[in-house]
């Protein structure tokens, strides 16, 4: 009785496959992260706005964080199917053979960025810190899933070029708007 309440059979099923982010504040998220070497990942890294000027998309921050998810990638041999920067996030999905590929492709995406951002490498800065949180994980069950997740990182990706913004854009799309996503 006593093992199974330091087991992850404790978790919540909605957060079973997710970590990080802000469930990292409560206890939802404080356990390992779930990565599976069959299924695909969803990445987010949240950025703080104070340390990073001009956000994400700013051309120097945007071609930086291009060129370190293709050098890591192909380094950690980790296939990016999709990915999406915003001001202040990125959105990434992603799969790996190994669990040890991704996790290390995880450790060094962020550490890289971050310090190259901030330029560590000439100086010792003491700022503030790049990322928000954690980066969120979540494992992607399933087939409708994947879909859904795929269609969220595109369409991320067109608001942030100028389509207009709608609380309920992801509620009931009919298909036409989602081949107009894909256009």
């Amino acid at each position: 009785m006593k093992q199974q309440t330091f087991s992850a059979l404790n978790i919540h099923w909605k957060y079973r496959y997710c970590h990080g982010g802000t469930l990292r504040k409560s206890a939802k998220g404080r356990g390992a992260r779930p990565l599976s070497s069959r299924d695909p990942l969803h990445l987010v890294f949240k950025v703080n706005k104070n340390a990073v000027k001009g956000g994400l998309r700013s051309p120097r921050n945007f071609a930086l964080i291009n060129r370190l998810i293709k050098k890591y990638s192909i380094r950690f041999f980790v296939k990016i199917e999709q990915f999406s920067v915003q001001t202040d996030h990125v959105h990434i999905l992603a799969r790996s053979a190994t669990r040890a590929q991704m996790k290390s492709f995880l450790r060094v995406l962020a550490g890289q960025f971050a310090q190259v951002l901030t330029d560590t490498f000439a100086s010792r800065s003491e700022g503030p810190r790049v990322w928000k949180y954690r980066p969120f994980s979540r494992v992607i069950k399933g087939y409708k899933p994947y879909l859904i997740v795929r269609d969220y990182i595109q369409l991320n990706e067109l608001e942030v070029k100028g389509r207009s913004y709608s609380k309920t854009r992801l509620r009931g799309l009919c298909s036409e708007q989602l081949r107009e996503l894909w256009q």
